[in-house]
């Protein structure tokens, strides 16, 4: 009997006789592996046992081993060992007295009882009760001598069996398809004979054998390592290596191809996934041994509880599925990108996040006198719109917690995109949208853009700029669906991502400009956006997903209020920029462009001296517009030559701007005194129209010759106004008796009506009274006054119907030179909207009828001009 200190290990831990191998040596067993080194024994015993059963069910056999060193890395034990032979284990005990007496029972009955007390005396408790030991029998085969091994054999065999083991591998590697049968251990050897090896070399080097099982550990199985370990010493079993090896060869053959085949097929964008999968995991396991962890801003701020706010929960949990779905794809793929681009357009917008309302009605009023003269409405409009937001506030204070302050300037407000299990939903029905839509209706050159600016400024808000001008695509506005490839959000989700903030002031530039054809209808799409009771719930077909724009101002500019879809344009209020009078081109130009000239020259006030009746030359005979935006260029043009003149003569400090240097500098006049025509002539008579770039002036004119009855229109008139001059005919001619049309031949007689510029498109019914006037006054030869000018819709039955644009059209009046102006009487209400300037220099004619125009112009009866009462003026 040989009683041996042992370490126990699990079965797929095994070594097989003639290999060094190491094992760990957990914390209970440092003990034993100390007292080994101290004993200076070089012999011990390694007990395999079954993975998941019990320490008592061990392998049948176990490993005499010879000791060799213990060392510690890394806070571990391991003990290195060389396999000797295996060894029939008969029990295994504890230093558990109760436990160990009861193991003593279970000995094999050949132990006598002097046996059983040597065994008892040798393991007893000395200082650790889980000191091990293994108690082999004496009957093992050679147990006395501890020097002997299942590998000891001559070195000329082992040099000749390892070399019969290489050529056995060439063998079996080369010479052995998948189509063939398995290999037995005799055929192996006998494939071998061909080689000239003997049998004896190769069934003697187990050692070689043991070396190649022993890398054979996790690839395939433990199982077959524990076969061949068991029958190691047994001949008649050992045909188990041969099928075991040719097994391997096998697997190693099919690896082998299949590698080949998933090489070969690879494509690059495979590959470059493999790399970029290989260098996320390097880079996370960098980041683990930095300690570091790298997340986007989203990540970090979903993990902060006051930030996470920012985003609703339905977002969040969108933005995680597209995660998911993106770490599957191929980064390369068109899907990849498609998906990553849907999430960064997700992660980017702001959705809670608002810049504070700063409410301050006296700055608001500074800034907007700073930018701009007069516009009083809509200066009043903005001022009104504080006001209301002050006194909600003041009155109906914002219920706690549902504004979240982020800095000194921005905040979550819960109050968006309020979830259906949201706190807060029970009081939805008493929030309300007062934030306004204003439409800035005016020709160019006015201000409306510049305007927008100067009240996001007022309002301290982020300005976003959209230009709806050619639009016609729906898309644009609600953005396109990601199955298209290169879709992308509309302007409206771009505009609000840019800005940063989901109440910005948004301006939709000439809205009136948006067109309609087969790819939808953009103005349709606006509804949504401008209508406040719809667009708390606004879609994006692109997000997928519903944004409010509850707290976005919006301020549209449009040229012509008309233009304008009808349920566009009663969704919006409607501001009207009408054009500057001479006088207020002037204060525009001292107070607003010049400064800006000579900034922009950098020039100095006395190198730019200009007076006012300078000023006034420049515009009525350099501009002809309702803006400034002309005047602004003619005023750079002034100073770009004085810069030349200044660096021509150094010593220039002072340059004075007169009549003279004005011709000089811009060459000759491009627009004379408008002086009425002195000279009468039948059929021509001064109208005056209302375009998209403020008013104007139309002289029609008409004429007859020998035809067919039928009447002529030129000058590019659309629908309405071919209509106004059908109806001017019919009128006329119903009533030829009482305007005294008596010598014309209406059947053998064409009516040619002319408007002089056919460039220009004209439309409108309001030159109605002027076709019947021309009309009357080339059929009865008798001419029209040029100092009377005329505007109105007319019936058939001759009445005189209300008109737009009266301001307009009262300034090019003036333009003109035309005293008297005819209008409707139902206008009346509209002069007191125009300046003084210019009513002081017009007669205004009211009229309800056409035959109070005839009775002034044909029969000389006195006009009743209208007077603003004292009242009206104050």
């Amino acid at each position: 009997m040989n009683i041996l200190k042992y370490f126990v290990t699990f079965e797929d831990e095994i070594t097989l006789p003639g290999v060094v191998s190491m094992i760990e040596v957990d914390e209970d067993n440092l003990e034993a592996l100390k007292t080994l080194s101290a004993e200076n024994n070089n012999r011990i015993a390694i007990i395999y046992r079954y993975k998941g059963e019990e320490n008592y069910n061990i392998a049948p056999y176990c490993l005499y081993a010879k000791f060799i060193r213990t060392f510690e890395q890394n806070g571990k034990h391991y003990l290195v060992f060389k396999g000797i032979r295996k060894a029939r284990a008969h029990s295994f005990c504890s230093s558990n007295k109760k436990s160990f007496e009861k193991q003593l029972e279970l000995l094999s009955s050949s132990y006598t009882e002097e046996m059983k007390k040597e065994i008892l005396e040798k393991t007893l408790p000395s200082e650790r009760e889980d000191y091990l030991m293994v108690v082999f029998s004496d009957e093992d085969e050679n147990l006395t001598n501890s020097n002997y091994s299942e590998l000891d054999y001559s070195n000329t065999s082992i040099l000749s069996g390892t070399l019969a083991f290489e050529k056995m591998g060439e063998s079996i590697f080369m010479k052995n398809p998948l189509t063939k049968k398995t290999y037995t251990y005799d055929e192996i050897i006998k494939l071998q004979a061909e080689d000239g090896l003997s049998e004896k070399n190769i069934k003697e080097n187990k050692g070689m054998i043991s070396l190649i099982f022993s890398f054979t550990k996790g690839k395939f199985g433990t199982f077959k390592k524990m076969d061949y370990f068991l029958s190691f010493d047994i001949p008649s079993k050992i045909n188990n290596i041969g099928n075991f090896l040719t097994s391997m060869a096998k697997n190693l053959e099919l690896e082998n191809e299949i590698n080949e085949k998933i090489n070969l097929s690879l494509s690059q964008h495979q590959k470059e996934y493999m790399l970029r999968e290989k260098m996320k995991i390097i880079k996370g396991t960098l980041d683990e041994i930095d300690g570091t962890e790298n997340f986007d801003k989203f990540s970090k701020d979903i993990e902060d509880e006051k930030l996470r706010q920012i985003y609703p929960e339905s977002v969040i949990k969108i933005i995680k599925y597209e995660e998911n779905r993106y770490s599957q794809m191929m980064p390369a793929s068109p899907d990849a990108n498609i998906s990553k681009t849907y999430i960064e357009t997700l992660k980017q917008l702001p959705w809670r996040k608002v810049e504070k309302d700063f409410l301050d009605i006296n700055r608001a009023r500074k800034v907007l006198d700073k930018y701009h003269y007069g516009l009083k409405e809509v200066k009043e409009r903005i001022v009104e719109y504080l006001a209301v937001m002050i006194n909600n506030r003041n009155n109906n204070p914002v219920k706690k917690g549902t504004l979240i302050n982020l800095d000194d300037n921005q905040q979550i407000d819960l109050n968006l995109f309020k979830e259906k299990n949201d706190s807060n939903k029970k009081d939805e029905s008493k929030t309300f949208n007062n934030v306004p839509i204003l439409t800035l209706v005016g020709p160019p050159g006015t201000g409306k853009t510049s305007l927008a600016k100067a009240i996001s400024e007022a309002l301290v808000k982020k300005f976003v700029k959209i230009s709806l001008g050619g639009v016609h695509d729906e898309s644009e506005i609600r953005g396109h669906r990601r199955t298209y490839v290169g879709a992308m959000p509309g302007k409206i989700i771009k505009g609000i991502s840019k800005s940063g903030v989901s109440n910005p002031l948004v301006l939709l530039d000439e809205i009136d400009k948006m067109a309609s054809d087969m790819k939808g209808d953009p103005a349709s799409a606006m509804l949504e956006v401008l209508d406040p009771e719809q667009n708390t719930n606004f879609q994006d077909h692109y997000l997928e997903h519903e944004y409010d724009l509850s707290k976005v101002i919006f301020i549209a500019t449009a040229n012509y209020y008309e233009d304008i879809p009808a349920p566009l344009l009663d969704r919006v209020e409607i501001i009207e920029l009408s054009p500057y009078t001479i006088n207020e081109k002037i204060q525009i130009a001292k107070n607003h462009l010049i400064p800006k000239v000579i900034e922009q020259a950098s020039l100095t006030k006395e190198q730019f001296k200009i007076t006012d009746q300078e000023l006034k030359y420049i515009i009525k005979h350099y501009t002809m517009e309702a803006g400034v935006r002309g005047l602004k260029r003619i005023l750079d043009k002034l100073a770009r030559k004085i810069v030349v003149k200044v660096l021509d003569n150094p010593k220039l400090i002072e340059f004075n701007i007169t009549t003279k240097e004005i011709t000089e500098m811009l060459g000759v006049v491009k627009f004379k005194d408008d002086e009425v025509e002195q000279n009468e002539v039948p059929g021509i008579v001064n109208g005056l129209a209302y375009t998209s770039y403020g008013g104007s002036t139309l002289q029609i004119e008409v004429t007859t010759y020998p035809g067919k009855g039928e009447i002529k229109l030129t000058g590019q008139l659309k629908d309405v106004m071919q209509e106004s001059a059908q109806i001017a005919l019919t009128y006329v001619r119903a009533n030829a008796e009482k305007f005294e049309i008596n010598d014309f031949d209406f059947e053998n007689n064409t009516i040619h009506i002319h408007v002089p510029e056919g460039a220009v498109p004209k439309d409108g019914p309001s030159a109605g009274v002027t076709f019947t006037t021309a009309i009357i006054s080339a059929l009865s030869k008798r001419s029209v006054p040029t100092n009377y000018g005329m505007t109105g819709e007319i019936t058939l039955r001759g009445k005189v119907l209300e008109i737009g644009g009266l301001k307009e059209k009262s300034f090019a009046a003036t333009q003109r030179k035309i005293k008297n102006i005819f209008i409707p009487d139902a206008n009346v209400k509209n002069l007191q909207d125009i300046p003084d300037e210019i009513k002081s220099e017009i007669n205004y004619i009211p009229v309800k009828t056409y035959d109070q125009i005839y009775e002034v112009i044909f029969l000389g009866k006195n006009p009743k001009i209208y007077k603003q009462s004292k009242k009206e003026n104050k």
